[in-house]
């Protein structure tokens, strides 16, 4: 019985280790973006969005695993995910490009009635999504361009994105299931419109972020 209790133990132990090592959204899509192989990136994508945080990253996951679709030929794939994101998305998630391949992939799929009616909805400015639940509890945003386990990486991005022109760039370290994870983040401010206004100055500046808070 003794032997049985201690093999439990020892397995629950592994698997909180294990647990730990793979839940932060932000560090595993750090790790599918830096992943050269697209099936093993797909896979980590597909890890992010099992998760089902209904985060950023969870989104920009939904994303890449469309352009992988879409880059193989998968293109009835790739466009219900294409669809998924640029419908359901945050909206400054949501760019031309997105669009653009969405479009591109109903065309290939052949789904020309279908094209027609989102380029029409898509493009029409009177198009807008529900703001997120979210949104309304946070009481403090800010833009975050990177997720470590290292912080000698983040480190890196922080003189990086100084190096850019950015200013207010901060490196945050927090325990996440028995891990330091950090975060690379802009500074804090008090509301989703100030957080939006940000990141659209960061879009003109093609950097890679998302918007985060708590």
């Amino acid at each position: 019985m003794r032997i049985l209790i201690r093999a439990i133990l020892i397995l629950v132990c592994v698997v909180n280790i294990l647990f730990s090592q793979t839940t932060d959204s932000g560090v595993l899509y750090q790790q599918a973006t830096n992943t050269v192989d697209a099936d093993k990136a797909s896979k980590i994508y597909d890890k992010i969005i099992q998760l089902n945080s209904k985060s950023d990253y969870y989104w920009l996951s939904i994303l890449k695993k469309a352009e992988i679709n879409y880059a193989i030929g998968s293109y009835i794939s790739a466009s219900n995910l294409f669809k998924e994101f640029n419908i359901e998305a945050p909206t400054h998630l949501v760019t031309d490009d997105s669009k653009d391949l969405f479009f591109k992939s109903l065309t290939a799929a052949g789904q020309i009635d279908s094209l027609k009616v989102y380029q029409k909805k898509l493009n029409s400015s009177g198009f807008s999504k529900k703001t997120k639940t979210i949104a309304k509890k946070n009481n403090v945003w800010f833009v975050q361009f990177g997720v470590y386990s290292k912080k000698e990486s983040a480190n890196i991005l922080k003189e990086s994105l100084i190096e850019d022109g950015l200013s207010g760039i901060q490196v945050s370290q927090v325990m996440n299931r028995g891990k330091m994870i950090y975060y690379v983040r802009g500074i804090n401010v008090k509301s989703y419109a100030l957080v939006q206004k940000q990141a659209n100055k960061l879009k003109k500046k093609d950097i890679d972020f998302i918007i985060s808070g708590y």
